[in-house]
């Protein structure tokens, strides 16, 4: 018997199936969700959490980098209409954004549904789930995409102490952080908003890899561009092209350009990016995350597609409209899967 047979022998009776389903419902797997369901596909997506699960990570009046012109769904989306097509959202705005985009389509999603494991192959997957009960779901489908992003899993440094209770890998529930000595670790925007937001009420430490000038030009920009013009920075300390050896029993111990350093901190925020759950796309995919660069199909598993940041495209060109933002990427990939999916199922676009 086959492995194929195998899998449509365990599958219960009353499994629903679906033409298409889609790991992940942040900005790219809504997207695909809209497109795919446009073709008159039965389509679900499902969530781990909630829409837009990993936005929720950072502080939610943060600025995004982007303007919303590449970041929006619906060109007729009330926060555009609102603030306009160059107006850089903050984080909140994007989440209720890509919420009301869920809402006003209709689009079917089961949210606080986790994917545990895909059996079968191509025509035949089946996807074990677990539901917010802890329960066990099984779901067919003929294909699977996969729009988990890549933010699953903090990137780690290999130094002692990081993995500290005392030690956070996203930047978000800090409004209550007052009178703490606090260590920040990474050249990123998140690292600057961090400091720009916590640095009226804590004592900051910025240990970062990046000359003074790029960490000037930083704070330039993020102060100008992004919406704070009045921000300033006080009560914090930057060692640039400095490198942190340990944190252990919360004191950071630092290589600086003029000799190693110690410092103790109560709170350290980590922000050196993030990567895709390792685990699950080893299970999924034997950790290979080739794909084709037409159509975004797994070169591991056909019948299994990548999008988003797992095909290395970034949130910031995700727009389905080249409408508003001409140069947005972000269409002509939504546009390869759609074409891929309807060759595939031999459908016109409703």
């Amino acid at each position: 018997m086959s492995a194929e047979q195998l899998v449509e022998r365990k599958r219960p009776i009353d499994t629903p199936r679906y033409d298409v389903i889609v790991v992940g419902c942040g900005g790219w797997g809504l997207a695909v969700l809209k497109v795919l369901a446009d073709l008159g596909l039965r389509v679900l997506g499902i969530e781990r959490r909630e829409i837009c699960h990993n936005l929720r990570h950072y502080m939610k009046r943060m600025v995004m980098h982007s303007r919303l012109s590449y970041m929006v769904l619906d060109p007729d989306d009330a926060i555009l209409a609102q603030k306009g097509e160059t107006h850089h959202p903050l984080i909140e705005e994007l989440i209720q954004s890509y919420s009301d985009f869920a809402v006003k389509f209709d689009l079917p999603i089961k949210t606080h549904h986790e994917l545990v494991d895909i059996e079968g192959s191509r025509d035949n997957f089946a996807l074990t789930v677990r539901d917010p009960e802890d329960r066990t779901v099984r779901l067919a489908a003929n294909r699977v995409v996969l729009a988990t992003g890549s933010f699953d899993n903090p990137n780690l440094a290999g130094i002692p102490g990081e993995l500290d209770a005392a030690v956070h890998h996203y930047f978000h529930e800090w409004e209550h952080i007052k009178g703490k000595k606090i260590l920040f670790i990474g050249g990123g925007f998140s690292s600057a908003d961090g400091i720009i937001a916590l640095c009226q009420r804590n004592t900051i430490l910025w240990a970062v890899r990046k000359s003074s000038d790029e960490v000037d030009q930083m704070l330039t920009d993020q102060k100008t561009i992004w919406g704070q013009p009045d921000a300033r920075l006080v009560n914090t300390e930057i060692w640039p092209e400095s490198q942190v050896l340990s944190l252990e029993n919360n004191t950071a111990v630092v290589q600086t350009p003029c000799g190693r350093k110690s410092w103790r901190y109560d709170l350290c925020y980590m922000l050196i990016g993030h990567r895709p759950n390792q685990e699950l796309c080893a299970r999924l995919l034997n950790g290979n995350l080739a794909f084709d660069d037409e159509t975004f199909e797994s070169c591991a598993r056909p019948g299994v597609y990548l999008v988003g940041a797992l095909a290395k495209k970034h949130l910031e060109h995700i727009g389905l409209t080249d409408i508003l933002c001409p140069d947005n990427q972000g269409i002509r990939y939504i546009e390869r899967i759609r074409s891929a999916m309807q060759q595939e199922f031999n459908c016109a676009e409703r």
